[in-house]
């Protein structure tokens, strides 16, 4: 029978310190993976997670047993950036922050780059995704195996809403821990703020930023609609799950599981793709209901973004940059 245990923040206090010594299966061919995220189940990185491991399941049967953990129960993204390379956990989905680890990933922070999902798909799937493997492996020691999705952003606030880039003059916006994302938004005229995803409904609630930035799903599921007056509708980057595994333990896996393991994540990262989309067609009108929802002059604000794009090239490497701008541009 496959082994699957599932723990939240309270489970894993209980059974962290033996879990960490737990020895693997004493069948060769058994694939034990320890999976584990910051985010409650409700977000779409978990949900990939939980699909991959689900998706293994039925691959491999009794040859698959797995851990799962959640909603920081081993702590935050900062935690889960450190457990992935020393091999603690095995299977991580990330978020904007894997550009603290690879900084390739700062071009998701280049404003309006991506139009549609489309593009997204046939960039990831193919030579851009290639690309951004190769150098995740070469800079933090991690496998790639898909990229999923968090989606589209968009801005939300108390102070006003957002039409021109001048409206976020001033704004204390909270942004992840990309220098990039904290560039574009100063060059925008906000006042970027760092902040971990669990520490932002009560900043927002307190009034220690007036707002963030994050997909619809995100928006909804996080609650931030309770907090917030504005939203608008800016889809001013994509972030995707990039689903990571340690580069030690994929090596160690045989060409059956590794096979079965780059299928399940490919598989996983579809799907959230389509989560995504089907969120966006339908949870405005819900949102509305709490918000003032409004569209943005994209015109000025990609005028605003071109001095960003080369700016954010450089930090991401300007002939890689420049190679998925042209591949973008297609």
């Amino acid at each position: 029978m496959t082994i699957y245990k599932t723990f939240g923040k309270l489970g894993a206090a209980l059974v962290l310190g033996a879990a960490m010594v737990i020895p693997a299966l004493t069948q060769a061919q058994t694939l034990e993976l320890r999976i584990s995220g910051e985010n409650p189940m409700t977000g779409l990185d978990l949900q990939m997670a939980e699909r991959f491991a689900q998706n293994l399941q039925t691959a491999l049967g009794d040859g698959f047993a797995f851990e799962f953990f959640h909603t920081q129960a081993l702590g935050d993204e900062t935690v889960h950036m450190q457990m992935i390379r020393t091999g603690q956990i095995d299977v991580y989905p990330m978020g904007s922050d894997a550009v603290s680890l690879d900084r390739s990933w700062a071009i998701f922070d280049m404003p309006f780059l991506f139009s549609d999902r489309e593009t997204v798909a046939r960039l990831l799937d193919g030579e851009v995704g290639e690309m951004l493997r190769a150098s995740m492996r070469e800079s933090a020691g991690l496998e790639v195996l898909a990229f999923g999705e968090l989606g589209f952003r968009n801005i939300t606030n108390n102070v006003r809403p957002i039409v021109v880039p001048s409206d976020l003059e001033g704004v204390r916006l909270r942004v992840p821990g990309s220098q990039a994302r904290i560039l574009a938004f100063t060059a925008f005229g906000a006042q970027p703020i760092s902040m971990n995803m669990g520490e932002l409904y009560l900043g927002l609630q307190q009034g220690t930023v007036d707002g963030q930035e994050n997909p619809l799903i995100t928006i909804r599921n996080r609650s931030f609609f309770e907090v917030q007056d504005y939203m608008s509708l800016s889809r001013h980057v994509y972030s995707p799950v990039t689903l990571v595994m340690n580069g030690a333990r994929f090596d160690s896996l045989t060409d059956e599981q590794r096979a079965a393991v780059i299928a399940a994540a490919q598989e996983a990262a579809e799907y959230t793709r389509g989560l995504g989309a089907q969120a966006d067609a339908s949870l405005l009108e819900e949102l509305g209901q709490s918000m003032e929802i409004n569209e943005i002059d994209i015109e000025a604000f990609r005028a605003a973004s071109v001095p960003i794009w080369e700016a954010v090239g450089d930090m991401a490497g300007s002939e890689f940059a420049a190679q998925v701008v042209a591949a973008a541009s297609n």
